[in-house]
Parts: structure tokens; C-alpha cells; sequence
């Protein structure tokens, strides 16, 4: 019995140390939580809608940050964001299909187009106040503009006008298409009046607004250049309009104060009063007699499509994020 009492020990200690190894390995390997980019509430023709999807979408709905949102969202709120983000999937996938894209330079336009919104910083400020990071607003924006140029696209593909509804609806129209004085207006935001002045200068002499953009820029301070269009006097605030009115082409205004920049405004194109041509008037009345039909025709088009598509959700996952609310 003495002799076996070492065997015994021994045997203990490696049951123990073997109970021990598969406790740790048991614990070390317990799957981590998935993240909400992770799980899918619903798959639409192969395209995968994500809990983060779901949350974000009802985040954007009541103005809040995904958490807070999610954590008061009622059943009702959940199926109708869901439904939206079915919608944009079938527009999105049909747009694939169409070999609709979005190009850099179609980004970095509508990414200046919301900081012009803001003064100097102004837009990473908001974004930080929102609890979003850069990169992560800029993926949805992409999103964004690719499913506004698939749903045209589509839309484009259904409806048609022809030259002789143009006509009728221009002799329609003859009286109302007389046209007010107009100017198209390029406006430059900077952060100081130093900066605003030393660029009116070299905007007078003929430097064009990217050399401006990139003679004012630093790795702190970048200021916005925004194509505001075609505008009318009734457009305007009427001092800025009164100035720049009676400014030649290419002409440029005083600085102008906003609330944290300076603005200067530049006169690209001036357009005298008149009547429109029917050669002039024809996109005008073309594009306003598209949009009429193209709304009708791409919300019966995509009623038809989501029907037709292969939908499954995961309703125990949308039960769950409703908490039981109805």
C-alpha cells in the first residue's frame, strides 16, 4: 500500500491539473459578443440588413445616437425603419445591376457642400457631438448618394417625354416664362477676415479657386468654396443682393461676416432678364415634366420589386430590440 501511495498523488495532480487546463481552456475560448455589424435582422435577395443597420436607420429618424435610440424604439418605429432599409436595398441592388457608381470627386462635392453649412471646423464638431466618427459618416454619405443616383437612374429608365409634350406644355406656359434678372454665385468661407481679404485680392487678379483653396489651407484650417447656382435678387438677402447685382462677371464682393467665418462671393455668370426661347425653356420643362412621372413610376416600381423579393427576417431579433413595446 506504501508503494502505491506516490501513484496515487501523482494521479491526483494530474486529474487536477488536467480539470484546471480544461476549465482555463473552456473560459479563454468562450465566443466573444457579436457586434451589431454582425448580426443580421434580415436578408433581402442575398443583401444582408444588419442590427447596426437597423439601429442607425432609427437613430437618423429621431435625431439621436443608435444606443439611445435603440433603447426606445416601439415595434411600430422598428418595422418602419426596417422597411425603409428594405426599400434601399432593392434600389441599391438594382442600381448594382445598372452599374450605377459613385466617384470620389462626387463624395469630396457633397462633403464641402455640408461644410459650407458650418463655419471652420464646424462639421467635425458636429459629428463628435453626435458620437459619429469621420470615416463612419462618410461610408453612410456614399451610401446615400448611391441610392439618390440608383433610384434615378431607375426612374430614368421608365419614364419618357416626348418633343411634342414639350411644345404643348411650352405654349402652355408662354406668359409664365418670362425671367427675372439672374446671376450664378460661388461663395468662399474662411476663417479669418485677414484670410477673406488677402483672397479677394488674388480672386481679383485671376487665381482660381482651387489655387485659392490650397494657398489658404494648412493642416488646421482648410477654408470651403460652395457653387451656389443660378439665383434671382428675391434669392438673396437684399444688401448681398444689392451688391452683387451690380457686380460685372467675374466680379467679387466685400467680405461679408458670418457667425465664425468670413464669406466672399463671386459673380461666375450673369444671366439678363427676358423671355425663354422654347430651345431654352425645353430642359426646364422636360426635367419638371420627368419629375411628375418618375415619382410615380419608381414607387410603383419598387412596391412591384419588394414584393417579388426574397425577404426573411429575423422577428425574435426585432422582438428583442423593441424591448416589447408595440
Amino acid at each position: 500500500m506504501r508503494g502505491d501511495t506516490p501513484s496515487l498523488g501523482i494521479l491526483f495532480r494530474m486529474i487536477s491539473a488536467a480539470a484546471l487546463t480544461a476549465l482555463v481552456f473552456s473560459c479563454s475560448h468562450e465566443p466573444a459578443p457579436r457586434s451589431d455589424a454582425d448580426v443580421a435582422v434580415a436578408d433581402v435577395d442575398g443583401a444582408r440588413i444588419t442590427l447596426k443597420d437597423l439601429k442607425s436607420e432609427i437613430a437618423a429618424r429621431r435625431g439621436l445616437t443608435p444606443s439611445i435610440s435603440a433603447r426606445s424604439a416601439s415595434r411600430g418605429e422598428v418595422q418602419e425603419a426596417l422597411r425603409t432599409l428594405i426599400d434601399r436595398a432593392v434600389v441599391l441592388k438594382e442600381g448594382e445591376r445598372l452599374g450605377v457608381s459613385v466617384t470620389g470627386s462626387e463624395v469630396e462635392k457633397e462633403i464641402e457642400r455640408f461644410r459650407s453649412d458650418f463655419p471652420s471646423g464646424g462639421l467635425e464638431k458636429a459629428l463628435l457631438q453626435a458620437g459619429m466618427e469621420m470615416d463612419g459618416w462618410r461610408a453612410e454619405l456614399v451610401r446615400s448618394l448611391l441610392h439618390r443616383k440608383a433610384a434615378g437612374a431607375i426612374a430614368d429608365s421608365l419614364v419618357t417625354v416626348s418633343g411634342e409634350e414639350v411644345e404643348a406644355a411650352y405654349r402652355q406656359r408662354a406668359r409664365q416664362l418670362s425671367r427675372p434678372e439672374r446671376i450664378r454665385v460661388r461663395q468662399f468661407l474662411f476663417p479669418s477676415k485677414e484670410d477673406a481679404r488677402d483672397a479677394r485680392k488674388r480672386i481679383r487678379e485671376g487665381e482660381t479657386p482651387e489655387e485659392i483653396l490650397r494657398r489658404n489651407s494648412d493642416a488646421a484650417v482648410r477654408p470651403t468654396v460652395a457653387e451656389l447656382g443660378e439665383v434671382t435678387r428675391e434669392d438673396l438677402p437684399p444688401e448681398i443682393a444689392a451688391e452683387l447685382f451690380l457686380l460685372p462677371e467675374s466680379g467679387v464682393s466685400r467680405v461679408v461676416p458670418r457667425e465664425g467665418s468670413y464669406s466672399l462671393f463671386q459673380v461666375v455668370r450673369k444671366e439678363p432678364a427676358g423671355t425663354l426661347t422654347l430651345a431654352a425653356a425645353a430642359p426646364e420643362i422636360r426635367e419638371e415634366l420627368l419629375r411628375d412621372r418618375r415619382e410615380e413610376a419608381f414607387r410603383s416600381w419598387l412596391t412591384q420589386k419588394v414584393e417579388k423579393a426574397d425577404i426573411r427576417v429575423q422577428e425574435t431579433i426585432l422582438d428583442q430590440l423593441a424591448g416589447g413595446r408595440k
